[in-house]
């Protein structure tokens, strides 16, 4: 299976446990990992020769320093072939540098395609290395992240008693994460605070509704995405068309909290507000850049449009954001979104069921802009202080609500 998304983050469901698989014994070291590679390399007496790069490389090293471990490392019961060879695998991947490329086990890779799904088990967050610091990116709606007051931006700095620096993501993620029904108690750091906070949040099952929407007594339509799953883009059609019937007076997409999903869900759901033009640019290596435009006809390509966007917005939400942005379709509003302008996709064929999840393209707006860890600053900014997510203030959807009714907004910093 090969797929391309756009998430950015890790949730808090996966279980990333050290690497372990079911590769047979007997074999060189080198040969094992030429094998692993994808079958893209071959291994002549110690010479790694790579037909991709063009070099060859000696790994006559690796093997003595395996040998070595075998031989003179203490603990022998904790010597596991299985476990060294993919911890070797990991260390390939984590050598590009690239925090959203990663290698994951069979166990792994199947848990990893149920969060895209929608199917959860957690505290319901997504969380990713930012400045080399465990950051939340977006907690879930509804989810217990949510509920305990976790917030885009949040710094961890312990997990339970344990010092989050002192993981690796992977390993970070597997500690968050257990059983539902127990606790876990986050230290964390927020904005500019000097003191910080521990945040106890339950574990739960997660059932994310990917699409909800409401249509108010003034006759504005509110349409809340929440991630870009297998059938997000099924769900936005049936409620465009359903809001079609009832001839909204305006339409606010909320894209707040959604960090991203699969790619072809947010061409899909782009094409269902414009009429023409392009939804976005990929550049992938080796390749010409690919000009993606509008597919299918629009539902609801006049009415009048305000997308809602803040930190934990990224990846597919900054790929709709952009491209309704851009053709001046809608207006933007709230704050700078998190800023991930790569793709990733998904390899799941090698024999052991791993999936290797690897940067595979660069994309940009129509009028060019590269958003990667710089986001999308919007047309009209509005925050939201702290206590405003914890009461039932909600000053970004207020300001959206004004704008579509005025054509403006009090008290908005800035209009771009």
């Amino acid at each position: 299976m090969q797929k391309k998304f756009l998430t950015f983050a890790l949730p808090i469901l996966l279980a990333l446990v050290a690497f372990a698989g079911g590769f047979e014994t007997g074999r060189s070291h080198s040969q094992e990992i030429a094998e692993v590679a994808g079958g893209d390399a071959e291994v002549e007496t110690g010479v790694l020769q790579s037909s991709e790069i063009g070099r060859q490389l000696d790994i006559q090293t690796f093997d003595e320093v395996w040998k070595t471990a075998e031989k003179k490392f203490v603990d022998v019961e904790k010597l596991d072939p299985e476990k060294m060879l993919y911890g070797a695998m990991k260390g390939v991947i984590a050598s590009l540098g690239d925090p959203h490329s990663e290698f994951l086990d069979p166990t792994e890779s199947e848990e990893f395609l149920d969060s895209l799904e929608g199917n959860l088990t957690g505290i319901g967050a997504e969380v990713g290395m930012r400045d080399e610091i465990l950051t939340i990116i977006s907690p879930l709606r509804g989810s217990p992240a949510e509920a305990a007051g976790l917030l885009p931006g949040d710094k961890i700095f312990k997990i339970d008693n344990e010092i989050a620096s002192d993981f690796s993501l992977f390993e970070a993620v597997k500690h968050i994460r257990g059983e539902p029904g127990t606790e876990v108690v986050l230290t964390i750091f927020r904005g500019e605070e000097t003191h910080s906070r521990e945040i106890v949040i339950t574990r739960d099952f997660i059932e994310i509704e990917s699409v909800i929407s409401e249509l108010r007594d003034d006759g504005i339509a509110v349409v809340t995405v929440a991630t870009f799953a297998d059938d997000t883009a099924e769900e936005f059609e049936t409620i465009l068309v359903e809001l079609a019937l009832q001839n909204p007076a305006g339409m606010i997409l909320d894209l707040r909290f959604n960090g991203g999903g699969f790619l072809d869900a947010a061409i899909e759901m782009t094409s269902k507000l414009l009429a023409s033009g392009e939804v976005v640019r990929i550049h992938e290596r080796g390749k010409a850049d690919q000009i993606i435009p509008v597919s299918g006809a629009p539902l609801l390509p006049q009415i009048p449009l305000v997308v809602l966007i803040n930190e934990g917005s990224a990846s597919s939400s900054e790929i709709m954001a952009g491209a309704l942005q851009d053709s001046g379709r809608a207006t933007l509003l709230g704050e700078k979104s998190f800023g991930k302008g790569t793709v990733q996709e998904l390899i799941s064929n090698f024999h052991d069921g791993s999936t290797l999840r690897i940067t595979v393209a660069k994309w940009f707006t129509p009028s060019g802009r590269d958003v990667n860890e710089e986001g999308i600053e919007p047309d009209i900014t509005v925050k939201m202080e702290i206590e405003d997510y914890f009461s039932e203030k909600d000053p970004q959807l207020d300001a959206a609500v004004e704008f579509l009714k005025t054509g403006e907004v009090e008290n908005a910093e800035e209009l771009n």
